[in-house]
């Protein structure tokens, strides 16, 4: 497969059986989408797609389970990653009673029942960067398509958005292409700059919105599953576990109390980030500054453009230099979009942004169609 950024690419894409070479095709094409749309829309200004391409790249990261600490990387990853299938277990039978059961709770069957649900979680993360995709690009590839914002053109791009899930009875990807489309005939620099930002942050909207059902289950994950994962990891050792009723489930409470404890600090350390060139960022802390010094660049500092005004008075919690912007709880819709507001607002003119993702021996390893090498 050839670097492109048609809607013909663009399905290519989606279309790739392969999960992590699909993940790294993703990555490509939003960096691809990214520059091309930054030089229609206004040259000065980042989009959507490059905010993007680097979580596409994080989730990539976070999935092949090279982004969680060492510790628990030795321990949990599989020779293929984290959505490989699970070692055999360890045949051991004992006693009788459900007190011997769960005092056979073996290291090993806890990381077999971690491993299953970080194994999950892989492949939560890589359907939702593939929906995701499959929604948001194929717009952008159609505008790019088109050499002119003729109204032809207008028609079939907010066609592509057609059938998208609706936030408070709204299409938010149909209105978010619609700033960008309205940027491309703005002759005022400062409205067309708020109009790219307006866009990208009704995108990132859409983005939230359909990813919070997979965001909440997996921030749940742990207590949810634990007791019923430990029990199905003792009755492969032990067919008694199956007997053994709600007795084994009280007993096995506190190991999967302190499971789901444990889960919510992996979740953070491992998933609760945001890598790009600027470095890897936690998403519970508030977004940096910026080199330039300035939070709000002057642009944009001022709305004239009523849906950015609208958005930022919304979801922008901080106090203009990003203290106050932290996602302190990931699983909640606002939190979230107050994080991505003030990251998109200060880093809306940051053109490091715009740089590869990748080095040259992965992007030669995507052009044979091969996955890359582990960084």
């Amino acid at each position: 497969m050839n670097r492109a950024t048609t809607p013909d690419h663009v399905a290519a894409v989606v279309a790739i059986p392969d999960r992590v070479l699909r993940n790294y095709w993703v990555t490509q094409t939003y960096a691809d989408l990214s520059r091309a749309l930054a030089s229609r829309l206004a040259p000065e200004t980042v989009n959507w797609c490059t905010f993007g391409c680097w979580a596409s790249a994080t989730v990539g990261a976070s999935m092949r389970g090279e982004a969680m600490p060492a510790w628990l990387a030795e321990r949990v990853r599989l020779p293929d990653g984290l959505m490989g299938v699970a070692a055999e277990p360890t045949h051991h039978h004992g006693g009788s009673s459900v007190v011997h059961l769960v005092g056979d709770l073996r290291p090993d069957r806890v990381l077999d029942v971690v491993r299953a649900l970080l194994g999950e979680m892989a492949l939560n993360l890589s359907n939702g960067n593939t929906e995701v995709f499959a929604e948001i690009a194929p717009p952008a590839a159609v505008l790019l398509a088109h050499d002119a914002p003729t109204p032809e053109a207008r028609a079939a791009v907010l066609a592509a958005c057609d059938g998208a899930p609706e936030i408070d009875g709204e299409n938010w990807l149909k209105i978010g292409y619609g700033h960008w489309l309205d940027a491309l005939g703005e002759p005022d620099p400062r409205r067309r700059s708020q109009l790219v930002l307006a866009g990208s942050l009704r995108l990132g909207g859409h983005e939230q919105n359909h990813l919070q059902p997979a965001i909440a289950g997996a921030m749940d994950m742990g207590v949810d599953e634990a007791t019923a994962r430990l029990r199905e990891r003792l009755g492969r050792d032990d067919p008694r576990a199956a007997q053994a009723g709600e007795w084994l489930d009280r007993a096995l409470e506190p190991a999967a109390r302190a499971l789901g404890d444990a889960w919510g600090t992996i979740m953070t350390d491992a998933y609760g980030v945001w890598q790009s060139p600027e470095g890897t960022w936690r998403l519970d802390h508030d977004v940096p500054m910026p080199a330039s010094g300035v939070f709000v660049p002057s642009d944009v500092a001022d709305p004239v453009v009523a849906d950015l005004a609208a958005l930022r008075d919304r979801f922008d919690r901080a106090d203009g230099e990003g203290r106050g912007s932290a996602a302190r709880d990931w699983e909640v819709f606002d939190e979230r979009m107050n994080f991505i507001t003030n990251l998109f607002v200060s880093r809306h003119h940051s053109l490091d942004l715009l740089a590869e993702p990748f080095d040259d021996a992965t992007r030669a390893a995507l052009a044979a169609d091969t996955v890359p090498p582990e960084p």
